[in-house]
């Protein structure tokens, strides 16, 4: 089953079809997000996926909220089903343990979300629209923290000495890079780019990009406008090198 729907990253909407698949390995299904183009003009109306109401949204919900007061080694599934208004049973239906109720709401928040590398932009026609697309990049990651403080708190906490949320956080980093790396090779491949190897330079631009990501979220503060502006020029000499400097002023 497919719908359309709208996401608006740093002021702009975009539009996007949302296939639910089966994983043909894991067997489990996920949503492929497919970029149909830009916004022009009024938005039109998206057909969102209903929002579920069960127990398994009201545990996840309650579980971002009592991270906001308490720190995750002192939840309980106890605690979490009493937040949500449920038997104690109720949890275990959904979840194995807390951690495995921690990184279903991370998956909650990447699917509302999107896919943040769309930002990107497909079908990329001039330098413009790829300097515009590593602009919402930047802008998308480092203002991310802002929206579920608790949780990304939690889940990065646990990713520096937990074995599952390392491989997972393992993982994810690996994929972005990837497909950094590959959108940074076809803008080279288009003249766009001066870059020499887009796959280091994809893993060098990630880390920084990651580490200002981190630190927004350590200090509770969103990046102000000359801070953003800063990574981007770095984004845009490290990609475009001597033809960014040329069009400077």
């Amino acid at each position: 089953m497919a719908y359309e729907v709208v996401k608006t990253i740093a002021g702009r909407s975009y539009r996007y079809q949302v296939e639910s698949i089966r994983d043909p390995e894991t067997g489990k299904r996920r949503n492929h997000w497919t970029y149909l183009g830009r916004v022009e003009g009024a938005q039109p109306r998206a057909a969102a996926p209903k929002r579920r109401t069960d127990g398994r949204e009201r545990l996840l919900d309650a579980l971002e909220r009592l991270l906001e007061s308490r720190d995750f080694a002192a939840l309980t599934a106890d605690a979490i089903a009493g937040e949500a208004g449920l038997a104690h049973g109720t949890f275990y239906r959904h979840f194995k343990d807390k951690r495995a109720a921690l990184l279903a709401a991370m998956d909650r928040i990447r699917e509302r979300r999107g896919p943040v590398f769309a930002a990107l932009g497909a079908d990329v026609a001039t330098r413009e629209e790829a300097r515009a697309g590593l602009r919402r990049l930047v802008e998308a990651t480092m203002r991310s923290p802002a929206e579920h403080p608790a949780l990304l708190r939690a889940y990065f906490g646990l990713a520096l000495r937990d074995e599952e949320f390392v491989r997972d956080r393992r993982e994810r980093k690996a994929r972005a890079v990837r497909k950094l790396g590959t959108h940074l090779a076809e803008l080279r491949a288009q003249g766009f780019a001066t870059l020499r190897d887009p796959g280091a330079t994809a893993a060098a631009l990630f880390a920084m990009l990651d580490g200002c990501h981190r630190e927004a979220l350590v200090e509770g503060d969103p990046p102000d406008e000359a801070r953003i502006d800063g990574v981007v020029e770095v984004f845009e000499r490290a990609v475009f090198g001597e033809l960014a400097r040329r069009e400077d002023p």
